[in-house]
């Protein structure tokens, strides 16, 4: 049992006025707490860096893995992103956790993996954790799948109702986190990778926020496409993505999310500036990059 919440919570007298308006509004009808910010970002010195990397890496690294590492770094910089809400108070998180969503192809279904304090993690830390869970899910392996059938199999009426209960508590009380599937709780942050395969482009794309109220920020990346940019004032053909950004407006403003989103958009075109600290010694549980590779092949990445 964890308590992801810290103690005590921000003092009302540190709320805007805003952020206190959207925070105790009730209802659709009196006010949306949802703001996003969708951006460009420009693709080819991401690949070239991936590139380099894979070259001589223990494990394979894919954009997903940099994305995750420069939200965690954005969130390290806007610490105000960290945050939820319990019974209209704004509560900070213990860790830097984030979440990842992705599709698994055995049950047709979503899982999402927790990545616990993602901002002291290695580039590699990070594709190693990620890889092991994705391999765990493909392989039957995963310790979370009895909780999953054991929900899957409640009656209709039961689930609603301790459904019902759970929020009830979960948005009143700063509760522990129990079990694998309730510690999916203990971040802030939840990373969607929409870059896979055969994705239509991205014009526009709003994230739906969660039942709960655990995850107040959003960040997803799109498909990379063909346009045209502007560099040194020379119109050029390049490859970007969309970068959208879901946040809770009970927490920051726009112009709290707009700083967010240039940090980690900066990281994402300039990722040379992440930790690439690349040794360690390849343990029991190491995911090597053939073993990835095979994965992907059998496994074509699908984000949710």
């Amino acid at each position: 049992m964890k308590w992801p919440l810290q103690q005590p919570p921000f003092p009302r007298s540190d709320m805007p006025l805003y952020n206190r308006y959207y925070l105790h509004a009730r209802g659709a009808t009196r006010g949306d707490p949802t703001i996003v910010w969708g951006t460009d970002v420009e693709w080819e010195e991401l690949q070239n860096y991936l590139r380099r990397l894979n070259e001589g890496a223990r494990v394979l690294l894919s954009p997903v893995h940099v994305l995750l590492k420069a939200t965690a770094h954005a969130v390290v910089q806007h610490p105000r992103f960290n945050c939820r809400v319990v019974g209209r108070r704004v509560y900070a998180y213990h860790e830097i956790n984030l979440r990842l969503a992705f599709r698994d192809r055995r049950h047709g279904d979503v899982r999402v993996v927790l990545l616990r304090r993602a901002n002291e993690l290695s580039l590699v830390d990070i594709a190693q954790s990620v890889w092991s869970v994705a391999i765990e899910h493909a392989s039957g392996n995963w310790a979370g799948d009895r909780d999953c059938r054991r929900l899957q199999r409640l009656p209709t009426i039961v689930f609603h109702w301790v459904w019902r209960l759970y929020s009830w508590l979960d948005t009143r009380f700063p509760l522990p986190a129990l079990g694998r599937l309730d510690g999916l709780r203990s971040g802030a942050v939840f990373v969607n990778d929409l870059s896979f395969q055969g994705a239509p482009p991205m014009r526009c794309y709003k994230p739906s926020r969660f039942p709960d109220e655990s995850t107040t920020v959003s960040v997803t990346l799109g498909p990379v496409e063909h346009k045209a940019l502007v560099r040194n004032g020379v119109v050029t053909a390049g490859r970007v993505a969309p970068l959208i950004v879901r946040a809770d407006h009970r927490l920051v403003d726009s112009c709290q999310l707009a700083q967010f989103v240039a940090t980690l958009r900066e990281v994402l075109q300039h990722p040379a500036a992440l930790d690439r600290r690349q040794s360690g010694a390849h343990g029991p549980n190491d995911i090597s990059s053939t073993q990835a590779r095979r994965f992907v092949e059998r496994e074509p990445g699908e984000a949710a």
